[in-house]
């Protein structure tokens, strides 16, 4: 199997970006969220039409980024929200992630948020 990491970590095509990771905890009753930034390096381009017709939150309007990093992404589930990726300073969030860990990356479709 062909391992695509070295792609996303090689200084010809990878770029460095932050990744905002959103937990938190039940405290008294109240829900106190935290936000862990994290550095990350791969390769941020713009998503074909088909990989935004698959993601229901892909407002053309908005915006979209197409993610490819040795690292995982987090979408919302039990554990969390999704992650939010600061890139040119603009957030975007994690709309869509394909685990290809076989292959030696992810891929995800953020979707371009409101100013925060």
């Amino acid at each position: 199997m062909m391992q695509l990491s070295r792609v996303l970590s090689s200084r010809r095509m990878a770029q460095t970006f932050t990744v905002y990771r959103k937990g938190g905890s039940w405290v008294a009753g109240r829900w106190n969220g935290t936000e862990t930034p994290i550095q990350m390096t791969g390769v941020i381009t713009v998503p074909s039409e088909t990989d935004v017709e698959q993601v229901p939150e892909g407002d053309r309007q908005r915006g979209a980024i197409c993610v490819y990093t040795a690292q995982p992404l987090m979408i919302t589930n039990a554990g969390g929200t999704s992650d939010e990726i600061l890139w040119r300073g603009q957030r975007y969030r994690a709309a869509k992630v394909w685990p290809y860990a076989d292959y030696g990356y992810y891929k995800c479709i953020a979707v371009r948020m409101d100013d925060v």
